[in-house]
């Protein structure tokens, strides 16, 4: 079960009125210039006991300026006050804002940071194994791919590995050995049935089955035909 809160509407962004509190650490974890999302998390811990279990993915679009921190200790965002409102914008004269344009002040142990946005949004909930946050869903599009990145569009790349971090996690012992030995990994496959005939994509590749059973369940409540295949690769 997931909480989901998102908002952009005049009723919901009074000037002054505080949108959300929480006492849990947050850190930035991406942005992406498509539609400037702004993405924040707290990481939830199910397996630690005494750590929260859930996570809360906290979410600003389209964000036009941005004066934040890399990591909260507690954190609560409101809505500006106008005056606020007024010294931000005149702070950043040279850029456009437009009536839809609301800042948010993050405040964290007495301290203050701010971001100018039409909306913000959080959701809280257990996060899947391999779903990479709450904003960046699995659907059922061309071409049939498993999100690899926490937001939808263009980013850093952040968290690509390397190839020699891709060695290690196959386990490769010396490069110059005979590849004598062999793991697998575990390819997501998708068959939908389109106008011009079936398209068949390998949507994802695994290290582990349960990783890879963990999105094809994803895959499947969307109404798409998964499979599991098996892959050889040679070390």
């Amino acid at each position: 079960m997931t909480d989901s809160t998102w908002l952009n509407r005049d009723h919901q962004l009074i000037p002054g009125k505080e949108l959300f509190r929480s006492e849990r650490r947050f850190h930035l974890l991406a942005y992406t210039a498509s539609h400037s999302q702004l993405l924040m998390r707290s990481v939830g811990q199910p397996d630690e006991p005494g750590e929260p279990e859930t996570t809360i993915d906290l979410l600003f679009k389209p964000a036009a300026v941005v004066k934040i921190s890399t990591g909260y200790r507690g954190l609560a965002i409101r809505c500006a006050t106008a005056a606020e409102s007024e010294q931000v914008k005149a702070d950043h004269a040279g850029m456009s804002f437009g009536r839809d344009d609301r800042v948010f002040v993050l405040e964290s142990q007495g301290e203050s940071d701010y971001v100018v946005a039409m909306a913000v949004g959080w959701t809280e909930g257990v996060l899947g194994r391999t779903q990479q946050s709450f904003f960046n869903d699995f659907y059922p599009a061309r071409p049939i791919i498993w999100p690899s990145q926490p937001l939808f569009g263009v980013d850093a790349g952040l968290n690509i590995a390397s190839a020699q971090e891709l060695i290690d996690a196959l386990l490769a012992e010396n490069p110059t050995i005979r590849r004598e030995r062999h793991r697998h990994v575990y390819v997501v496959m998708t068959r939908v049935i389109r106008p011009e005939g079936p398209d068949v994509t390998g949507a994802g590749i695994f290290l582990t089955r349960a990783d890879a059973e963990d999105a094809q369940a994803v895959i499947t409540a969307k109404s798409v035909d998964c499979w599991i295949e098996e892959l050889p690769i040679a070390l």
